[in-house]
């Protein structure tokens, strides 16, 4: 591979990096997450991708099975608290046992604050199947 080519390659895989997400808002502006179960839990913030506002950041399996077909529901929220939008989103793949897996839900707006929730998942079975989700 001639040498500007893997510059090239390189200069695109930094910047399409979750690192070079810039946040939008302080973190005192971001409200609250819940999930449907408590064994799952989220970690995340607002940022850019490209100029245009995410919802991003991970969520934590705690459990002995892994987690699968996880659903984020993202609401914006005005200055009053009052919904003004909602974006359904997914961590693609599998969340493992004990881990994380990143995610990363793009919203046409930004809010004044945001609540993001895991609204359905399924337990992936040792063997391959699933269940016991929402």
């Amino acid at each position: 591979m001639r040498t500007p080519l893997k510059l090239l390659l390189l200069a695109t895989v930094i910047a399409l990096s979750p690192a070079t997400l810039r946040p939008i808002l302080p973190a005192a502006a971001l409200s609250e997450t819940s999930s449907v179960d408590r064994r799952l839990r989220l970690d995340w913030e607002a940022g850019t991708r490209r100029g245009r506002p995410v919802i991003q950041g991970y969520v934590y399996n705690d459990y002995l099975r892994a987690a699968n077909n996880v659903r984020l529901l993202v609401e914006v929220l005005d200055g009053s608290g009052a919904v003004t939008a909602r974006t359904v989103g997914f961590v693609f793949g599998v969340v493992p046992l004990q881990d994380r897996s990143y995610f990363e839900v793009p919203l046409k707006a930004p809010g004044a604050s945001y609540r993001v929730s895991i609204t359905a998942f399924d337990w992936k079975d040792v063997c391959g199947g699933g269940g016991g989700g929402m």
